[in-house]
């Protein structure tokens, strides 16, 4: 019995190893075909990159931030910038960056595939062959017009999902696809960021209300020359203002005296006479 459960371990041993090297065999040959087609149209390939992934969080790439990306190609199509590259096992993504991010994101999906994960995705409705679900479902609205609709209805088969986030603009097709497949993907991609354009701008950072703040200047020699910074004394609180006093009237003027001699008592006089 021993020998029977080793001989079967060893069996399913050998068929892992054999499945592994029958991977490894397939993403060389498919890391190759890559570079192949990124040479040719003048792209520039590596074979991984482990932080790229991190910098998106939705869609086919919603809580993948430690996986790596595989089989990377950066280039310029009918002048947008685009990168193309495999998630091991998930999918082919294509990325390509827009002139002006916006805080609203879209989803944009074929009907059969599941609902986002993400808790922020609101349901808007269906347009075309696709399902939309954005962040902000009022603002959405603009895009979804007889353009976006037109659209979803020219978008290849091949290509499930398609959404943005901030200033990219992305889409899905399945592992082994062909050039002709990416080349289709990227053009739907851009053709997404360019119906993308109505949507607000993200929102500046508010002003820091520090800004109005008086700065801090050095203190001078007389404090011992410590290198320190005191805040500037506030300026003196404003005197009070008085009510205007009335108009002052111009001061009585003085009794004038007689400018002749003071007049004297008649009878005093009279008698010094008679005397």
């Amino acid at each position: 019995m021993t020998v029977m459960w080793f001989g079967l371990a060893v069996i399913a041993l050998a068929g892992a190893v054999a499945l592994l090297y029958v991977d490894r065999s397939r993403r060389d040959q498919l890391g190759r075909v890559r570079q192949m087609w990124a040479k040719a149209q003048g792209y520039t390939y590596a074979p991984t990159d482990d932080q790229l992934i991190s910098h998106f969080h939705r869609a086919a790439l919603a809580k993948l931030d430690d996986a790596i990306a595989l089989d990377v190609v950066r280039g310029v199509r009918r002048g947008e910038k685009f990168v193309l590259f495999d998630v091991e096992e998930t999918s082919t993504i294509v990325a390509v960056k827009r002139p002006v991010g916006s805080d609203v994101d879209i989803d944009l999906r074929l009907k059969s595939t599941p609902p986002p994960r993400e808790k922020d995705m609101e349901l808007l409705g269906s347009i075309g062959p696709r399902v939309v679900f954005a962040t902000d479902i009022e603002i959405a609205r603009r895009v979804c017009d007889q353009r976006m609709a037109a659209f979803t209805e020219s978008v290849p088969a091949h290509v499930s999902l398609l959404w943005s986030e901030s200033e990219w603009a992305l889409g899905s097709v399945p592992l082994g696809s062909t050039g002709r497949d990416w080349d289709a993907a990227i053009d739907a991609v851009a053709r997404l960021s360019g119906l993308l354009h109505v949507l607000p701008p993200v929102r500046n950072r508010p002003a820091d209300p520090r800004a109005d703040l008086p700065r801090r200047r050095p203190d001078s020699d007389a404090d011992g020359g410590g290198g320190g910074h005191a805040p500037n004394p506030p300026p003196p609180a404003p005197a009070p203002r008085q009510a205007p006093r009335p108009p002052l009237s111009p001061p009585a003027d003085p009794p004038r005296r007689p400018s002749g001699p003071t007049p004297i008592n008649r009878d005093a006089e009279r008698r010094r006479r008679e005397s």
